[in-house]
């Protein structure tokens, strides 16, 4: 039985991999998996940040990722200081984790999406909030991924631009020299566009190889069926040489003289001589 047990406990770590068919089905994967869990605020550990890059853009994650690294180096440089991306909720601009959210109709254009979110926030002594966001979705790897989120007021923490990519990438790429930051960190951060440029460019190599492989192999077939022809064609304009064909004829001689008709000269008769 217990072993049952930790294999659903195993089970329930595993983010949904199924591939969201609707915006609003993926953004609601997210913040439900985030609500049911618990999830901590701030920018997410290497473990939850894994769990949740199933339903978050490339980009995003990799931001989300140098945020926490941020905070690290923050922590052990100077333990006195909070660090910036530790005590709210990055995804619904609120100073905690939503109790709620509803999400209205995506609109949908091509690859790209938008869908208004609304949260609500209740604190300890009953009081109530609501947020309002937008949320922009995109198809990676044929899946809908949220890949920025649009604030629709203030978020409670300093944020110096009005996008969620755009704020993380703006306070991450300069040089902190006081904590050890160093801007290259972001190097493996590429912009959206830039992004699928890049992978674009991974794969160029490859299928150039597959595209000239495929002309090599069709190029040596090509030539395996010419010999081919070639040699039949020889085979069928160039007859065997029958046996008879084969002899020589035989050279006839002058035509015969035809058969001497001289008669052989006969020597005359003696006759007796008369009498006298």
């Amino acid at each position: 039985m217990r072993f049952v047990s930790f294999i659903l406990l195993g089970l329930g770590c595993l983010p949904v991999l199924a591939a969201a068919a609707s915006p609003e089905e993926a953004a609601n994967s997210f913040f439900t998996a985030r609500l049911a869990a618990d999830a901590s605020l701030g920018a997410p550990g290497g473990l939850e940040l894994a769990r949740y890059s199933t339903w978050l853009g490339p980009e995003l994650v990799c931001l989300l990722g140098a945020a926490r690294r941020y905070n690290d180096a923050v922590i052990t440089a100077q333990p006195e200081v909070t660090p910036p991306f530790s005590r709210h909720d990055l995804y619904s601009g609120g100073d905690a984790l939503p109790t709620r959210f509803s999400l209205d109709p995506a609109r949908v254009s091509g690859a790209r999406a938008t869908v208004r979110a609304h949260f609500e926030y209740e604190g300890e002594d009953g009081a109530t909030a609501s947020r309002s966001e937008t949320l922009h979705m995109a198809i990676e790897k044929r899946r809908w991924v949220i890949s920025d989120v649009e604030y629709g007021s203030t978020p409670a923490f300093r944020l110096d631009r009005p996008t969620l990519r755009a704020g993380l990438r703006a306070a991450l790429d300069h040089a902190n020299p006081s904590i050890g930051w160093d801007a290259r960190q972001l190097d493996g951060c590429p912009l959206g566009g830039e992004l699928a440029r890049l992978q674009a460019e991974k794969k160029r190599p490859a299928q150039a190889a597959a595209v000239s492989g495929a002309k090599s192999k069709s190029k040596t077939a090509r030539n395996t069926r010419n010999a081919k022809a070639g040699s039949g064609a020889k085979a069928t304009t160039t007859p065997r040489k029958s046996a008879s064909a084969a002899k020589k004829p035989v050279a006839t001689s002058a035509k015969k003289a035809p058969a001497s008709t001289t008669k052989k000269a006969t020597a005359p008769r003696k006759t007796a001589p008369a009498a006298r």
